[in-house]
């Protein structure tokens, strides 16, 4: 009986968390993590810190990164929005139609690894795709 108090709880405070969360973003990392379903890197989430901060709260709908973000993270601009790419690490449940609803694009190397391409105006519903279990952004080579 406690446990489905307890998950029904988790529910609640997971799905109000959400609702906010399309509203504006925040700088807070830990909010993003605590919503994703997958282990998020290092690198994406200074992205995702680099990214709120530039946008000030407001809503990533009409937010267009900076020129130093673009050359960081390697975002690129298709149909007028700006897309971000990496790694996936997934289990035998995701499905990579659930990227493709939210306007991104998925490339199949093996069961578990994957690239992806994803609007940053999606981010916040592309970390809780069902069956990724880690996110790792792309980054530019450099050639010395």
């Amino acid at each position: 009986m406690r446990a489905k108090i307890l998950c029904s709880a988790i529910v609640i405070i997971s799905l109000a968390g959400c609702s906010s969360f399309r509203k504006s973003i925040s700088t807070d990392i830990s909010q993003l993590s605590a919503i994703s379903k997958a282990q998020l890197s290092n690198s994406f989430s200074s992205f995702w810190k680099e990214l709120t901060e530039e946008a000030n709260g407001k809503s990533l709908d009409h937010y267009i990164p900076s020129q130093k973000l673009i050359e960081r993270y390697s975002l690129r601009e298709q149909n007028q929005q700006f897309l971000v790419s990496g790694f996936l690490h997934t289990d035998s449940t995701f499905n990579k139609t659930d990227i493709e609803e939210l306007g991104g694009n998925i490339v199949t190397y093996s069961n578990k690894i994957k690239t992806f391409s994803v609007p940053i105006k999606k981010i916040p519903q592309f970390i809780q795709v069902k069956g990724i279990i880690f996110i790792e952004i792309s980054k530019k080579v450099k050639t010395i």
